[in-house]
C-alpha cells in the first residue's frame, strides 16, 4: 500500500528584508515571522544568535504586503539601534497630563465628535488630573494600572458612583491612552486602562441587562392611565418618542420653528437658544462655550418624519411663536426629564406595565424609561419594514460607511419610506374628551 504523502511544514519561500527574513509555509502560505540579532554571554565568550521577534498568522493574500511594511518597520528599528546607539537608551520625556489630555481634545475635534462625548471626556480626564495633583502627580508617565484601581476605588467611596460609571472613566482613560501611545508617541509599553474595564464588569454584582421589549398593548395601557389623569403632555411627548425615536433632551429643545407641517419633517439642527429661557442643569449638561445646542447625532443635522399621528397631536397643541419650545412646564420653562419621567412612571405602575418590586424600598415600581420608547420606536421600524439605513437616518444612528455612500437616499424617498411607520398606538386613546 503506498505511503500518502503528507503536506511539508518546511518553509517553501523566503523574503529578506534587510536584517529581518520573512518564512511562508505551505501549511500557511503567508504565515510570517521575523527575526533579529542578539549577543548572549558574557565577558569574552559572547555568540550571536537569531532570537524570535514576533509571530503573526494570516489568511489573506493581502496581508503579505503588510507584513513586508512591518517587516522594513523593524528593520529600521534594528539599524537605529546598531549604528545610533545612544537614541536607543534615551529616556522618555516627561509630559503634563493636562497638556496631553489638551491635545487629544484637539484631535477628536477633528473627527467631529459630538460635543456630549466630548464634554463627558473633558469631565472624567479632568477628574482624573485633579485627583493625581492633589496626589503630587501631573505626568502622563505616572499612570498605572494600581493607580487607577485606587482612583476607581475614590470614585466609589467619594462619589458614590456606581460600577458601571467607574467602567466610562475607564473608556476615556483608555481611548486617550490610544492616542497618547499610537499617535504621540508620548509613553510606550502597554495601555495601563487595557483590561481595566473588563476586570471591573466582571466585579459586578449584578450584571447589567438590555432594556426589555415594549409592545404596543403596554404603550396604550400607559396612554389610558395618563388620559384618566387628564395629562396630555405626557400623552403627547409619548407619541412623539414613539412615532419620531426622539431622545428626550431633542424633544426638550425642540422648538415650533422646527416643525414644517408642509414637507412633513421637523429639522433637528444646531442651534443657539435664549440662554435665560434654558433650564440650569441643561446649560452646563447639553450647551457648548458658545451657547450652542448640537444633537447628538452622526451629522449634528437630521430628519423626523411627521407622522399622521403626530400631525392630529400638533394640531392639537396649540403652538406659540417659532423660537417657543414646544413642551412648557406649567411656568412656561422647558420641561425637566426627572419630573417627566415621574409622571410616566406613575403611569406604567397604574397600569401594571413592566412592574418589579425595588431593590431598596421593597415597594413595586415601574422600569419605564423614556430612553426605552425610543427603543421601541426602532422596533416598530422594524415591523414597519422601513430598511435599516432608512431608520438609523431619521434616529440619529452611525449608518454603515457603504450605505452612506451608496444608499442615494433622497429627502423625498425619505418621507415617502417614512409614511408606512406604524407605532401601533390607538388612536381612539388620542381624542380629546
Amino acid at each position: 500500500m503506498a505511503r500518502k504523502e503528507r503536506s511539508s511544514n518546511h518553509r517553501v519561500k523566503t523574503e529578506r528584508v534587510g536584517e529581518v527574513t520573512l518564512f511562508l509555509t505551505r501549511r500557511s502560505p503567508y504565515w510570517w515571522m521575523y527575526w533579529e540579532e542578539f549577543e548572549s554571554g558574557k565577558g569574552k565568550k559572547r555568540r550571536r544568535s537569531l532570537r524570535r521577534r514576533q509571530v503573526s498568522r494570516s489568511t489573506r493574500e493581502t496581508d503579505l504586503a503588510f507584513a513586508r511594511q512591518v517587516a522594513g518597520r523593524v528593520n529600521e528599528e534594528l539599524f537605529k539601534k546598531k549604528q545610533f546607539p545612544e537614541l536607543a537608551k534615551a529616556k522618555e520625556r516627561p509630559v503634563l497630563l493636562r497638556t496631553a489630555t489638551a491635545g487629544f481634545f484637539e484631535y477628536l475635534e477633528t473627527l467631529d465628535r459630538s460635543h456630549e462625548h466630548l464634554k463627558n471626556l473633558k469631565g472624567r480626564l479632568g477628574r482624573l488630573a485633579d485627583w493625581m495633583e492633589g496626589r503630587g502627580l501631573r505626568l502622563v508617565q505616572d499612570v498605572s494600572p494600581v493607580l487607577l484601581r485606587e482612583f476607581m476605588q475614590h470614585l466609589k467611596k467619594v462619589y458614590g458612583l456606581r460600577s458601571s460609571t467607574v467602567n466610562d472613566y475607564l473608556d476615556a482613560v483608555h481611548n486617550f491612552f490610544g492616542y497618547a501611545i499610537h499617535k504621540r508617541k508620548l509613553v510606550t509599553g502597554p495601555n495601563p486602562a487595557a483590561t481595566g474595564r473588563q476586570a471591573e464588569l466582571d466585579r459586578l454584582p449584578e450584571r447589567t441587562l438590555p432594556p426589555p421589549t415594549i409592545y404596543p398593548d403596554q404603550i396604550n395601557a400607559i396612554i389610558e392611565a395618563a388620559g384618566r389623569h387628564n395629562d396630555t403632555q405626557i400623552v403627547n411627548l409619548i407619541v412623539f418618542i414613539c412615532e419620531g425615536g426622539f431622545r428626550f433632551q431633542e424633544v426638550q429643545f425642540l422648538q415650533v420653528g422646527d416643525l414644517d407641517l408642509k414637507a412633513r419633517e421637523i429639522i433637528l439642527d444646531v442651534k443657539k437658544p435664549d440662554l435665560d429661557r434654558v433650564r440650569p442643569e441643561l446649560q452646563q449638561r447639553c450647551l457648548t462655550a458658545d451657547g450652542l445646542w448640537v444633537p447628538k447625532s452622526r451629522a449634528s443635522r437630521r430628519p423626523i418624519h411627521i407622522t399622521d399621528r403626530m400631525a392630529r397631536v400638533i394640531g392639537r397643541m396649540g403652538l406659540g411663536d417659532s423660537t417657543d419650545w414646544l413642551f412648557l412646564n406649567q411656568a412656561g420653562r422647558q420641561v425637566a426629564q426627572n419630573k417627566t419621567l415621574l409622571r410616566l412612571k406613575a403611569y406604567a405602575l397604574e397600569a401594571n406595565v413592566l412592574v418589579e418590586m425595588h431593590a431598596r424600598t421593597g415597594k413595586p415600581w415601574s422600569l419605564m424609561k423614556w430612553h426605552w420608547l425610543r427603543h421601541y420606536h426602532r422596533t416598530r421600524a422594524h415591523v414597519s419594514k422601513i430598511r435599516r439605513e432608512v431608520s438609523k437616518v431619521a434616529m440619529g444612528h452611525a449608518a454603515d460607511p457603504i450605505h452612506d455612500h451608496y444608499r442615494g437616499l433622497d429627502r423625498f424617498a425619505f418621507h415617502e419610506e417614512y409614511a408606512k411607520f406604524d407605532s401601533g398606538i390607538d388612536d381612539r386613546l388620542l381624542e380629546q374628551k
